[in-house]
């Protein structure tokens, strides 16, 4: 059974700064996030402070995301970029 991806208004404003620069990088940043409904603690993802809160790098961009396993969901928290 899956999860559902849920982004927090941060997270979308922060992507949205993104798209115009890096449409590319971006699209393929929400593919990555969009594979955490199968596999909520990918390889390459690690806790940050907890189990259930952890951090994606995926290129340039980093993915602060928590997980619900009582709800099945995912919440998606901030996107950064490192330069």
């Amino acid at each position: 059974m899956s999860y559902a991806i849920y982004w927090e208004e941060r997270a979308v404003t922060l992507a949205s700064g993104y798209l115009a620069g890096d449409p590319a990088g971006l699209s393929r940043l929400v593919a990555a996030v969009d594979l955490l409904a199968g596999e909520p603690r990918p390889p390459g993802s690690f806790p940050y402070g907890s189990e259930d809160l952890r951090r994606l790098r995926h290129g340039p961009y980093r993915v602060l995301y928590e997980i619900d396993p009582a709800e099945r969901m995912i919440a998606i928290l901030h996107i950064g970029r490192s330069l």
